[in-house]
């Protein structure tokens, strides 16, 4: 679909940054950007294509073969979806305009950074996120291994007491829009480099 990564390409525009970039900057702002292009990028999928399916149905005049409820009940979905599509937005507008996040990346470049696409079953090293999550539960910037599951990782048990489970946006996991969805980590040079080590 067109718009999967018009919205990447829009946060590269307002920021200067890319995703990847944000996702690894140690502001909670930056790196909950991944998340946040993706609930927008869901919300303007949804939203564009129940919009095509009413100006579809119009087209072919199903209003005026069939009920009337056709219509609105569309133009109802349109309605909730626009709020989802504008809560999505407000929430990326929030964080690439965070002072903490603008002060970050204007004192520092964005780093060159490698993807490497993951599925899950797998173990991989990554650097855990900046995002809110992390940094309540003291593991922001941490290298540690994690188990890919669909949805979540599992951490090293080494890391804490206990089996800690974390959301992929909070254990360092992308997906790609651009390849279905396909998971990845980001590695910088140093990462690797540091993984080759070990």
């Amino acid at each position: 679909m067109l718009n999967l990564d018009a919205v990447g390409r829009w946060i590269i525009r307002r920021t200067g940054r890319t995703l990847d970039q944000h996702a690894t900057d140690p502001v909670p702002a930056a790196a909950h950007l991944p998340q946040a292009a993706s609930d927008m990028r869901r919300a303007r999928t949804e939203l564009l294509l129940t919009v095509d399916r009413l100006r579809t149905a119009l087209i072919n005049e199903d209003d005026l073969t069939g009920s009337v409820a056709a219509v609105t009940g569309s133009l109802a979905d349109i309605e909730q979806l626009g709020r989802d599509y504008r809560h999505a937005r407000n929430w990326a507008d929030t964080l690439i305009t965070d002072p903490a996040r603008t002060e970050y990346a204007a004192a520092n470049t964005g780093g060159s950074l490698h993807r490497r696409y993951v599925n899950p079953g797998d173990t991989v090293l990554v650097v855990l996120p900046h995002t809110d999550s992390c940094r309540k539960q003291r593991l922001a910037g941490r290298r540690t291994r994690v188990r890919i599951s669909q949805s979540d990782a599992e951490l090293d048990p080494t890391v804490g007491p206990g089996q800690l489970r974390l959301p992929h946006a909070d254990a360092g996991i992308y997906h790609d829009p651009a390849e279905g969805g396909t998971l990845y980590v980001l590695e910088s040079a140093a990462d690797k480099a540091a993984a080759s080590d070990d």
